[in-house]
């Protein structure tokens, strides 16, 4: 210990032995007071036996707040794990396998309706899986069952009635009905989609009226109405790209109802040095080739 830090401790302990020297002196009984303390401190404590803590068993976690999709994030978080566990030490690798079979262990309950408390899933109408319908079991999940199990006709009934009350709602009910009837929409995704174009036209149309109405406002009082160019130009911007939508709606449609098929033909001509050709699939009179002298006739191409 350094001679300087020696001095000053020793500086600090003499006056606190004088105290204790002199309070022993003025007080005769004190020593024996000091000396009894740790007698009736040990008559006062009681003597408790050591017991060994009890060994718990982990709870088992609660699957009700947990759905199916949650046991695909369980299965990479503990793949995670175990990855991990391949380049670290002996100990943490143990503890990491452990975690991981944990969260596999939780994700295949997930899985199985039973462990959930679910009635027994079956594959039904649309290739959707919902439980069976059960008179004991609420009325939500009774219906997604009735749902499934439904027949064909009632349950395109009551997707059609679902329909129809979305786009009474958008306020385009005669309008979807109008697309889907002149469509020949016949599956459920064409009625849906031809039901989202006529959604579509009238917010589109809607906000081009908004953008005339703010236009008309600025050419004849611009000064009354200093916003309104701005906000035609915004409400025009909107409505051009919902109409946009729309026409890929309308693409989407036709491909749904006609197919996608694209044909390509391939053509090897051969010229000859000096030679000039012109690649056509045939042409009509006037050097205009058949296709497009066709569809400026509004026939089809032999």
């Amino acid at each position: 210990m350094p001679k300087r830090r020696h001095q000053r401790m020793q500086a600090m302990s003499e006056p606190v032995s004088a105290c204790i020297t002199g309070l022993v002196k003025h007080t005769p009984n004190v020593a024996d007071q000091v000396v009894d303390v740790p007698l009736v401190l040990s008559a006062s404590i009681p003597v408790v036996e050591a017991v060994e803590p009890a060994v718990v068993a982990p709870a088992i976690p609660d699957l009700s707040r947990l759905t199916a999709a949650d046991a695909e994030w369980l299965d990479g978080l503990a793949a995670s794990k175990r990855a991990a566990a391949v380049s670290t030490d002996r100990l943490f690798a143990v503890q990491a396998e452990a975690e991981a079979a944990g969260l596999e262990a939780v994700a295949a309950a997930l899985r199985d309706p039973v462990a959930r408390g679910l009635p027994a899933l079956h594959q039904g109408r649309g290739g959707e899986t919902a439980p069976l319908d059960d008179p004991d079991m609420p009325w939500k999940r009774r219906e997604l069952a009735q749902a499934v199990a439904a027949s064909p006709s009632a349950l395109a009934a009551d997707a059609s009635l679902q329909r129809l009350v979305l786009a009474r709602d958008a306020d385009v009910l005669v309008t979807a009905v109008e697309i889907a009837h002149d469509a020949g929409a016949e599956t459920a995704a064409e009625k849906a989609l031809a039901h989202q174009l006529a959604a579509a036209h009238r917010v589109g149309m809607g906000l081009f009226g908004t953008a005339s109405d703010n236009l008309h406002k600025h050419q004849v009082a611009p000064h009354a109405y200093p916003g309104a160019l701005a906000e035609a130009m915004r409400a025009a911007a909107v409505g051009a790209r919902v109409l946009s939508a729309f026409a890929q709606g309308a693409l989407a449609l036709d491909r749904l109802r006609n197919g996608s098929r694209q044909v390509v033909q391939v053509q090897h001509v051969t010229v000859n040095d000096g030679g000039q050709a012109v690649v056509a699939g045939s042409v009509a009179p006037g050097g205009v080739p058949a296709a497009t002298a066709a569809s400026r006739r509004g026939g089809r191409a032999k």
